[in-house]
C-alpha cells in the first residue's frame, strides 16, 4: 500500500455519494470521456440513488450493467499535509484510509495528492 500527502485542499462536492451491493443492476446513463481527467467512469443511476462509478466494476448488458463488487463513492475532504493510505489506484483516484482514521475509508482525486 502507498502513502500520499495532500498537496491541494479540498472538499467533497457530493452530500449523498453512491453505494452500490455486488450483483445490483444499475442504468448506465454517460461514460466519462475517455481523453479526459477522468477517464474510466460511468454515471449510473439505481433505485434512489445515482452517480459515478468505476467502469471496471460494471458488467454491461446494453444500457444495463451489474456491480461486480461492493461499491461505496464517499469522498474525504482533505487538508494539505493530511496522509492518505491507499488500497486501490483507480481512474485517477485513490481509494484508502487517513493515517489518522484508518477505519474510515474514502476515495480522494490524485491531482490533490503526491505520492511519498
Amino acid at each position: 500500500m502507498a502513502a500520499y500527502i495532500v498537496v491541494k485542499e479540498r472538499e467533497s462536492e457530493t452530500a449523498n455519494p453512491i453505494k452500490l451491493a455486488k450483483d445490483e443492476i444499475v442504468e448506465c446513463i454517460e461514460e466519462s470521456d475517455e481523453n479526459g481527467d477522468w477517464a474510466g467512469w460511468i454515471y449510473c443511476r439505481g433505485t434512489e440513488k445515482e452517480g459515478w462509478v468505476p467502469k471496471q466494476i460494471i458488467k454491461k448488458n446494453g444500457k444495463n450493467g451489474s456491480i461486480l463488487e461492493d461499491y461505496d463513492a464517499t469522498e474525504f475532504d482533505l487538508k494539505v499535509g493530511e496522509i492518505v493510505i491507499a488500497e486501490k489506484v483507480l481512474n485517477g483516484w485513490i481509494y484508502g484510509a487517513k493515517k489518522e482514521s484508518v477505519s474510515l475509508k474514502a476515495w480522494a482525486p490524485l491531482n490533490h495528492l503526491q505520492k511519498l
